[in-house]
């Protein structure tokens, strides 16, 4: 496996989309995960689009990974896409493919039928808002198991294999999983800025969401637990809190770092990848780097 985090083989040419920073010898037991801020798109899918190649871009995280780029820098470890999610959702679980996406259907492939599937956003997205398909044509099966093999699968048996390290290395692991978000409507005259996720408790210990929330309200910004985003498939695969490896996602208003149109960086990226660095820090100095009692309840 080459630095990108691919394996080497002349079908990928040793780039499968994503990159890995600060992984050797890692001095944190802390993983940055940023799966949607991808925006390379190959020539097969462009050539496949039902839609404006602009249209794509609402499926990204704009520009999360600049979020992260001041903790990448300062050391901390991390997994970054950069294959874009339209050819692929790294969020999603491998059940969770739309047979619509496969000519001949499901292919006998077991599938989850979830919401998200059903609403268009599965393991390869479909259909846009107000755009409706996004493809001229279903794929070939065996398309959809490369980008599974070389993709998919290889960036999260990465981030297993590296929390596993951390844990056994700190007694302690923590993934945090960075998003961006649209802006929210308000309700009851609250509008958050920033929801943490830990899937209700099931992907981490309550300690680590309590804490980041409990900094944000001293800074003044808005933040929310949960609601309306509680994390999906990377926390529910890699949370594993009975064995010390927990997950937390982190979700940034898209207004706080981009222009008026939400498509390009604007002056308040740098304070935002700041404010995230802080967090990431807080979380650090949480784990400490030994294994916590509370971690098992």
């Amino acid at each position: 496996m080459d630095k990108t985090g691919c394996i080497e083989s002349s079908e990928n040419s040793g780039n499968c989309g994503f990159q890995l920073f600060n992984l050797d010898s890692p001095a944190l037991p802390i993983l940055i995960s940023v799966p949607h801020a991808g925006r390379e798109y190959p020539a097969q899918l462009l050539d496949n689009l039902r839609i404006t190649p602009a249209a794509l871009q609402r499926l990204e995280d704009r520009y999360a990974d600049r979020l992260v780029a001041t903790a990448i820098a300062s050391g901390t470890p991390a997994i970054v896409a950069s294959r874009a999610r339209a050819w692929m959702d790294l969020n999603r679980s491998e059940d969770e493919l739309d047979p619509e996406m496969i000519k001949g259907g499901g292919g006998g492939r077991k599938l989850s039928g979830s919401a998200k599937m059903r609403g268009g956003l599965g393991l390869v997205p479909r259909r846009l808002l107000h755009c409706g398909d996004i493809w001229k044509h279903p794929f070939d099966v065996d398309d959809i198991e490369q980008r599974l093999d070389s993709f998919h699968r290889p960036y999260h048996h990465q981030i297993e294999h590296m929390l596993m390290q951390m844990r056994d290395r700190f007694g302690i692991a923590l993934l945090v999983d960075i998003h961006s978000m649209p802006p929210l409507l308000p309700v009851g005259g609250f509008r958050p800025h920033i929801v943490i996720g830990d899937r209700f408790g099931q992907s981490a210990a309550s300690l680590y969401s309590e804490v980041l929330l409990q900094r944000l309200k001293q800074i003044g910004m808005s933040a929310a637990l949960n609601h309306p985003y509680s994390g999906d498939y990377i926390l529910r695969r890699h949370g594993q809190v009975r064995k010390n490896i927990h997950a937390i996602q982190i979700e940034v208003d898209r207004s706080l770092y981009l222009d008026s149109d939400l498509r390009e960086p604007d002056a308040g990226l740098g304070t935002t990848s700041e404010l995230i660095t802080e967090l990431l820090m807080l979380l650090a100095e949480l784990t400490g780097g030994t294994s916590m009692s509370m971690a098992a309840e």
